[in-house]
């Protein structure tokens, strides 16, 4: 049996003249990225696992490659392009020239495709030491229970994140039959594998043997919320998320060690003992939350997997593409993951999560903010050019014995660069934020309204009434949805702010009319009559609706 990422077709992807999807092959993603819209994997979240498995590759290879293919002369390389020395003082403006060459001549050099196959035996799926697995003698020496007990295997069906079962909890509504549950393709296995390292859960039983007993690791990228920039083919996309320039060390070079560089997988578990995240972006994206090794009979697979300890995220700002939060103490930021009960908030409403709008110095924006920043203010990437944020999430199914995926939340926000980046003393951030503010108040008080029509409807009970709000509170903002993203869209750093603010203005205050229209159309008998409350005044439908009235308008000036 034979199956390597470098050859092999596994990556799906669409082609930009035919719009078909495709399957292509490491080597013929990398040389043609050009020529390819986007990933197309099963899921969004898939697709971003792997991506940063892909930048992984990119981030080793152009922090020691330039876009010429020659090594930076500050750097000694040995015969596998592998990292042995610095041998002259780091520059990381190199770094900065190599990105802008590459965007200038939109492909990818041949450098990546010849550091794959230096270490092409590192992506064989079938090879002395598989793709993403450790042998079966290191499989024994650091599990609680080696493979002769057969205890601590996964089937494919848990693998596949489209599925989720355990042999414990039967996925109902699954997208395949029983029988098809556990089949797959190799470039299906390949994919979800990547996946599974990133989105794990915590059903597994078998750990690996440590002195202290500490949670299994869900993922990395489940505990964040990711964000990351989507460009016009799959090569921008890739090209924009390419972070050269080591953000938490810019005086000194750092080694790029993605997990099939370590030199023994006995140095790269001590490595995980410690609970702390690599230094480097190429070992975070391919971090292994088990280890994992496969038994093949025939083309049947035993999967068997051991839970590697969570890494802390707390101050991991080697990670680029998370939003922050600070933590009680205000002083410490720390991964934000999204919680189900803001499910349904849109992007565009945590705006100020994903830019610092005052450019206070403690506020902490996502990594890939800063380093998009940083490309337009050295001129690499155009000033007026429109960026798209990304942001897909995973939500769990709220059981802690379990962790099992239960929904998967993808948003996009397009924001000119000068709009994003604008320092001025009316700057744009600012206003933005302002004007979300404004939206916020607005539908806060158009959802007390509902709450107390509510109250009329269902003769106090207090409990309908906040669902029969929440209910409308939804449907309000996802009426705001495509309006404003059209809005935040259309900014430009020439427009007048106070004039393109009033337009936002009106088309909330039209939005709102329109739904005020549709909310009253359906009043019942009872809160058109009302009642009268305890001041002895009369209170209905349109007492509620015209106070909301008077509000808005004070509110919209």
């Amino acid at each position: 049996m034979s199956f390597n990422l470098v050859k092999n077709p596994w990556i799906k992807v669409v082609e930009k003249e035919s719009g078909h999807e495709t399957k292509v092959s490491l080597e013929e993603a990398f040389r043609n990225s050009q020529k390819y819209l986007c990933l197309s994997g099963d899921m969004k979240f898939q697709d971003l696992a792997v991506m940063r498995f892909m930048l992984a590759i990119l981030t080793t290879v152009y922090t020691r490659f330039d876009a010429d293919d020659n090594p930076y002369e500050w750097i000694e390389l040995d015969d596998d392009m592998r990292f042995v020395r610095l041998v002259d003082e780091y520059d990381e403006d190199d770094l900065f020239d190599t990105w802008e060459k590459l965007y200038s001549q939109g492909h990818f050099s041949d450098a990546v495709v010849e550091y794959l196959y230096k270490n092409i035996d590192a992506f064989d799926m079938f090879g002395e030491r598989p793709f993403y697995q450790v042998t079966r003698e290191e499989y024994d020496s650091f599990a609680t229970k080696p493979i002769s007990t057969g205890k601590g295997t996964v089937s494919v069906r848990q693998i596949n994140r489209r599925i989720s079962e355990s042999n414990n909890s039967p996925s109902l509504f699954s997208p395949r039959s029983a029988q098809k549950k556990d089949s797959f393709s190799m470039d299906e296995l390949v994919r979800w594998i990547i996946t599974y390292q990133n989105y794990t859960g915590t059903t597994d039983k078998t750990k690996i043997n440590l002195k202290e007993k500490v949670s299994n690791s869900a993922g990395w990228l489940y505990k964040l919320s990711p964000v990351y920039a989507d460009g016009d083919s799959l090569f921008e996309t890739l090209l924009l998320n390419l972070v050269l320039v080591n953000q938490i060390d810019r005086e000194n070079y750092v080694n790029q060690v993605p997990v099939w560089e370590n030199d023994s997988f006995d140095g790269y578990v001590e490595s995980i003992k410690r609970l702390v995240p690599p230094n480097n972006i190429a070992a975070l994206y391919t971090t292994w939350s088990r280890l994992m090794h496969i038994e093949w009979e025939y083309d049947k697979p035993a999967i068997y997997v051991a839970g590697l300890p969570a890494l802390s995220n707390t101050n991991a700002f080697i990670e680029p593409m998370t939003i922050w939060r600070n933590d009680k103490d205000d002083v410490t930021p720390a991964a934000r993951s999204i919680k189900s009960s803001n499910v349904n908030k849109a992007m565009w409403r945590d705006f100020g999560m994903y830019i610092n709008v005052d450019g206070k110095e403690d506020r902490k924006e996502p990594g890939i903010v800063s380093w998009l920043r940083e490309l337009k203010e050295n001129d690499c990437i155009d000033r007026g050019k429109l960026l798209s944020l990304d942001s897909v999430s995973v939500i769990s199914d709220g059981n802690a014995t379990s962790q099992a995926p239960a929904i998967e939340v993808f948003d996009d926000m397009d924001i000119n660069a000068s709009v994003f980046f604008d320092k001025g003393e009316n700057r744009w951030p600012r206003r933005i934020e302002d004007a979300i503010a404004t939206t916020q108040n607005v539908a806060d008080d158009y959802i007390k309204m509902v709450k107390k029509v509510g109250l009329i409807r269902f003769h106090g009970d207090n409990r309908q009434a906040g669902s029969f709000s929440r209910k409308y509170g939804l449907v309000f903002y996802d009426g705001l949805n495509a309006p404003f993203k059209n809005w935040l869209s259309g900014l430009k750093d020439s427009d007048n702010r106070d004039e393109k603010l009033n337009e936002w203005k009106k088309l909330l205050l039209q939005t709102t009319l329109d739904n005020l229209n549709i909310f009253m159309k359906g009043a019942t008998h009872s809160e058109i009559v009302g009642a009268i409350d305890e001041s002895g005044n009369v209170r209905n439908i349109f007492t509620a609706v015209g106070l909301f009235k008077h509000k808005m308008y004070k509110e919209l000036e």
